[in-house]
């Protein structure tokens, strides 16, 4: 059968992999949520290990100020399902899909409700949008079972606002205790996806800032407890300067002139500085627009 590895929500398993296929679940877990988690195993058995843990609602800020707003969802749902029926014809809207999850109320689900469907989370949804009256056929099947992102059923399921306090979890240390995947491994960040993120977010900060240089937001970011702890060496006209900045500050330069060699950027900072804009913004006292 393999050695498992599960995402679960209230002990709802909605991902799951084994050996080394499986989905990189870590961005969604803030720094320093791995705790003692149970485990439950056939027959009944339960041990407990540690496991990555967080609260949905925490999962959904992190969500909404990485990629997936609700906006940003419906395109990315809409664009995975476009390329899906370039060979099929699967009438399913992002509302339908949306709204069938939003009823769900997690609070209140059990193993047992999950018994008819093998414990398979995704059989559950289905049969649930067959009652909102969508076409029960093959591609709607295989749509949702081997093409959806689990991301999107995360993101539709805290838009009910009951669910968010509910624990989430990511039970990753079989995996990791019989040798198929190192921590490292579990905790990779996803380049490409991170520094996009860390764009937008510094951009959409600045802009709530309403600093008009990157200096000035620099300045503003100082105001907020970023300490300056990097230095950014800045070449022009052939001159090499050096300059202190707060973290997403660097990053951001580094990100923006690959042309320049005089500075490498570590994914460890990639991560540390996407963490340090993600406090600053779920801090405001005033969300940033657009992004619930």
């Amino acid at each position: 059968m393999g050695t498992m590895i599960s995402l679960a929500l209230n002990d709802i398993d909605i991902d799951w992999g084994k050996n080394r296929r499986w989905t990189n679940h870590h961005w969604l877990f803030p720094p320093g949520s791995i705790t003692d988690v149970v485990y439950t195993y056939a027959g009944g058995v339960t041990e407990t290990k540690p496991g990555f843990t967080t609260t949905l609602n925490d999962a959904y800020l992190r969500l909404c100020h990485l990629g997936y707003s609700q906006t940003e969802t419906k395109d990315k749902f809409e664009r995975v399902l476009g390329r899906w029926n370039r060979t099929s014809d699967l009438r399913l809207s992002y509302a339908d899909f949306h709204e069938t999850l939003v009823s769900i109320d997690f609070s209140s689900l059990t193993s047992a409700d999950m018994e008819p469907f093998i414990w398979d989370f995704r059989r559950f949804l289905l049969k649930r949008l067959t009652e909102r009256g969508i076409e029960d056929d093959l591609s709607l099947e295989d749509f949702i079972l081997e093409e959806l992102d689990p991301v999107f059923t995360i993101r539709a399921l805290a838009d009910r606002v009951e669910n968010r306090p509910l624990p989430l979890c990511w039970q990753h240390y079989d995996l990791l205790e019989n040798g198929w995947v190192s921590l490292e491994d579990l905790t990779d960040i996803d380049r490409p996806s991170y520094m996009v993120n860390h764009t937008v977010l510094f951009g959409r900060l600045q802009e709530y800032s309403q600093a008009t240089t990157v200096a000035a937001f620099d300045n503003w970011l100082r105001n907020r407890k970023v300490p300056r702890t990097m230095v950014y060496r800045e070449m022009r006209n052939g001159v090499v300067t050096s300059r202190l900045t707060t973290m997403p500050t660097a990053v951001r330069h580094m990100i923006h002139h690959p042309e320049n060699p005089y500075n490498v950027l570590a994914d460890e900072t990639l991560r540390e500085s996407v963490e340090i804009l993600l406090g600053v913004a779920t801090k405001l006292s005033v969300p940033l627009p657009g992004l619930s």
